[in-house]
């Protein structure tokens, strides 16, 4: 057992979910004493005091808060009505010690399935948090459901680029036909290896790592991750040996993005349709790329 996990069973009385534990006794020091008012490396976790003093306050404050259960983050706040009058109260992240699951709970104790289990909810955030670490440029990848879509969505990069309203640091088009043959190419070669201006086939291995789309898990997060942004010396075999997991027919876009006009880009792809996988930048972002992608027709009209 960890220092941190030792430190919240003995403080809090109850069993620490295994996961959440190693997550705590490697990335711990890096989260927010205090989430609500200052930015925290991951999604507004809280480090293990933040952990123990508000579980704490729930346990105290909120009636039927259940003793297997431990506040970790805080979600922000939200909107209800109370007395036919709009309130704003606090809404924090908690963990189900007994099932796993991650709830939103708010101060008056109103809960909310977020996800199934923690590994499954801080996948994606780990992974933006530590591209954001290594890289200046907004990594994106999209996926699509036919072979032609991510060589169309490059072509309409490369007439931005060239009207000067995006600037591109690398792009990747991966495609799998439907024999199964796995075909990358990579449009921007890095003047030098590692560092910000590293190629993107590094970043292909992380991303598989967390796409919904692609099937399997292929291996811990923790032990994953780190080892695979590593080494920015991928070669595209190995790309492909990884991309096998697309599925056949599919195609996805990899962009390293310095900085780009967003209005040019809505208007290109106002839906143009395909799921992001992964936007290193922040949540609200790519949540904004997926609706231009999913916008109707009509609204493209």
């Amino acid at each position: 057992m960890g220092e941190s996990e030792k430190y919240l069973k003995d403080a809090l009385g109850i069993r620490i979910p295994e996961e959440y534990g190693a997550f705590m006794e490697k990335y711990g020091n890096k989260l927010a004493a205090d989430p609500l008012t200052q930015k925290s490396w991951i999604s507004g976790l809280g480090d293990r005091e933040f952990v123990v003093g508000t579980t704490q306050a729930f346990r105290a404050r909120v009636p039927g808060f259940s003793s297997e259960n431990m506040v970790i983050g805080w979600l922000g706040m939200k909107t209800i009505v109370m007395n036919k009058v709009y309130e704003e109260i606090d809404n924090y992240m908690m963990l189900d010690t007994k099932s796993g699951a991650i709830l939103a709970i708010d101060s008056l104790g109103v809960m909310e399935v977020i996800a199934g289990d923690f590994d499954g909810w801080v996948s994606f955030e780990l992974l933006r948090a530590q591209l954001k670490e290594r890289y200046q440029s907004t990594l994106t990848v999209v996926m699509f459901d036919n072979e032609s879509k991510a060589k169309q969505a490059r072509e309409n990069l490369i007439n931005l680029q060239r009207q000067g309203h995006i600037d591109l640091e690398d792009m990747i088009v991966v495609v799998k036909k439907q024999d199964g043959d796995v075909q990358l190419r990579q449009e921007h070669k890095p003047a030098r290896k590692g560092g910000l201006a590293g190629s993107i086939t590094g970043f292909v291995v992380g991303s598989l790592f967390f796409s919904p789309l692609i099937g399997a898990v292929l291996g811990a997060v923790a032990g994953a991750l780190p080892a695979s942004l590593a080494d920015m010396g991928i070669d595209d075999q190995f790309a492909k040996n990884l991309s096998q997991k697309f599925k056949p027919g599919c195609s996805a876009l990899f962009t390293l993005v310095r900085q780009a006009d967003p209005e040019r880009i809505k208007e290109a792809f106002l839906g143009f349709g395909g799921k992001v996988l992964v936007n290193s930048f922040n949540k609200e972002t790519e949540t904004r790329i997926q609706a231009i992608l999913d916008a109707t027709q009509v609204e493209a009209e």
